[in-house]
């Protein structure tokens, strides 16, 4: 039953990484009717037919062009789709809502029941998650991060945190203060130019999704994978030390690292410092 429920899971991150690339395109367009219109080709306008809108196989099929004008489809979509799919699956993993139960009939047969409170959770973070990866694309396809995007995980997070105790109500506003003040911090001292006023939003939403300990650890995290993959980009002469890079993706992933390890490293950490 895990390995049916946990292909369901991924399917179902594809769709939402494929509803999420329409997003990105149309917030970006400034399209009316973002979440009911029809898919269309951004480069021939034509309305997309369902065999063209299949998550990750309809790419594959194509070549990676559309099916009407052939022009070529950004590898943003499938890795959109890919990386949703497997982020679900993981919040899956450690988030099994799913629970054995013996047949009362047959005793050698079971079925599974559904834990609705572990589910209430897996709901929250896939709804936070989802965000964060529409946060994560739009940064690095357009070195900004939409309000429309930040502003409502930011609610939703604390809503769901409050509501489901995933961090307590002290750890969430010791967490957003933190992160918020130390971009504000960055963006005054800069007046700007360091980073965006975008940056000092997803900084709130990750102390308020993770509180202050896990927040931390995914601040350290971004900053040790930006300075990592800014060293390979400027040796491959992709960028240079004066070019403007989106850090989103790198705090987004470090969220990540944080959610699903930060219980690992913070254990790790206080270990060798006892030591």
């Amino acid at each position: 039953m895990t390995i049916f429920s946990s292909a369901l899971i991924f399917i179902t991150g594809t769709i939402i990484g494929s509803f999420l690339s329409v997003i990105i395109y149309r917030i970006k367009t400034k399209q009316k009717g973002i979440i009911f219109s029809r898919s269309m080709c951004p480069h021939c306008k034509k309305k997309l037919k369902f065999r063209y809108l299949v998550p990750i196989l309809s790419w594959v099929f194509l070549g990676g062009k559309c099916g009407y004008c052939s022009k070529k489809i950004s590898t943003h979509y499938i890795a959109l789709e890919i990386i949703c799919g497997t982020l679900f699956l993981a919040i899956f993993l450690n988030y099994n809502f799913l629970e054995q139960v013996q047949n009362i009939v047959d005793f050698s047969l079971s079925s599974s029941s559904i834990n609705y409170q572990t589910f209430e959770i897996f709901l929250f973070y896939i709804v936070e998650f989802s965000f964060l990866m529409g946060i994560f694309f739009y940064d690095l396809l357009h070195k900004e991060i939409p309000d429309s995007l930040s502003l409502p995980a930011i609610v939703i997070a604390i809503a769901g945190g409050l509501l489901l105790n995933t961090v307590s109500p002290l750890n969430m506003l010791i967490g957003g203060i933190i992160l918020f003040g130390f971009f504000a911090l960055q963006f005054l001292l800069s007046r700007g130019t360091w980073i965006g006023g975008g940056d000092l939003r997803l900084g709130a939403l990750i102390g308020v999704l993770l509180g202050w300990q896990y927040g931390i650890i995914a601040l350290v995290s971004a900053y040790i994978l930006g300075a990592l993959m800014s060293i390979v980009l400027i040796v491959r002469g992709k960028i240079t030390r004066k070019s403007t890079v989106a850090f989103g993706p790198y705090l987004v992933t470090g969220t990540l690292i944080a959610f699903l390890f930060g219980e690992r490293i913070l254990s790790f950490y206080l270990d060798t410092m006892i030591i």
